[in-house]
């Protein structure tokens, strides 16, 4: 195959080891090949990836929040936040449902209630910005809202996700990892917003990769003709990539099937 324009890269589970760290090889490898746009496509608040990617920050595109924002060299390109009242009627739906806790996650900072526990812990992994404010209501009216973020304790979003109604009110349920439940505009997508990126550079979707590992990355594969499932993917991804990388996430897999990929 022809080396790729566009390789997007989703993070957790795939080019993030068990860690969350990323290959020390990786800043390097996408410096000396300026002839490839790299795209992190993640779940997380663009601040984090910001910060973690320091060292190559603007050689990078970003999709963040699982597709509501798209950001590159120091400007957001594309924005899709929730209206209020979509973020109010949410907010209401998992006030106090068992097992679940809100993430209210805006376009300047994110929110959470200072519940401590898994919750807390888990929030500040992916939120650099993240403010503790027990009337998450309140700060859905002050912020524009990409997404409402529901984590959920003892690793059971899958069961709770199959729990909920589907929705026909221009919002969107996403199962983005065994911890955590997406919902925001039926527009938005890690697709959706690769499919942006594409048009801002004029790639086509043959020229364009992706990698990931995780139901919430289906869209991206949509959005790629040439889509590689991690070795330790969800089942359901392994059968709608192109390929299936031969290691996992912590055996270095993104880097290794980069090296074959530019042989």
């Amino acid at each position: 195959m022809n080396i790729p324009k566009i390789i997007a890269l989703d993070l957790d589970g795939t080019l993030l080891d068990s860690r969350k760290c990323f290959p020390p090889e990786f800043p390097s490898w996408v410096k000396s090949h300026p002839e490839t746009v790299f795209v992190l496509a993640s779940g997380r608040q663009i601040y984090a990836l910001l910060e973690q990617f320091s060292e190559i920050k603007d050689n990078l595109w970003y999709i963040a929040e699982n597709g509501a924002c798209v950001y590159h060299a120091g400007e957001f390109l594309m924005v899709d936040d929730m209206k209020t009242e979509d973020s109010l009627k949410v907010l209401g739906e998992f006030s106090g449902r068992a097992l679940c806790e809100p993430l209210v996650c805006g376009l300047d900072s994110a929110y959470v209630r200072n519940c401590g526990g898994q919750a807390k812990e888990e929030s500040t992994k992916y939120y650099d910005r993240l403010e503790y404010n027990d009337d998450l209501f309140s700060c859905a009216v002050k912020d524009r809202i990409l997404k409402i973020a529901i984590f959920v304790n003892d690793f059971r979003a899958e069961e709770v996700y199959d729990s909920l109604p589907p929705r026909n009110d221009g919002l969107a349920t996403l199962l983005s990892g065994d911890s955590w439940i997406d919902i925001a505009n039926s527009s938005v997508g890690k697709g959706a917003a690769l499919t942006v990126i594409r048009g801002i550079l004029g790639v086509s979707r043959e020229e364009t990769a992706a990698f990931g590992d995780y139901l919430n990355d289906m869209s991206l594969f949509e959005a790629a003709g040439e889509s590689y499932a991690m070795a330790n993917s969800h089942p359901e991804l392994k059968k709608a990539a192109k390929y299936v990388t031969q290691y996992t996430n912590d055996e270095n897999g993104v880097m290794e099937a980069l090296k074959e990929m530019y042989k």
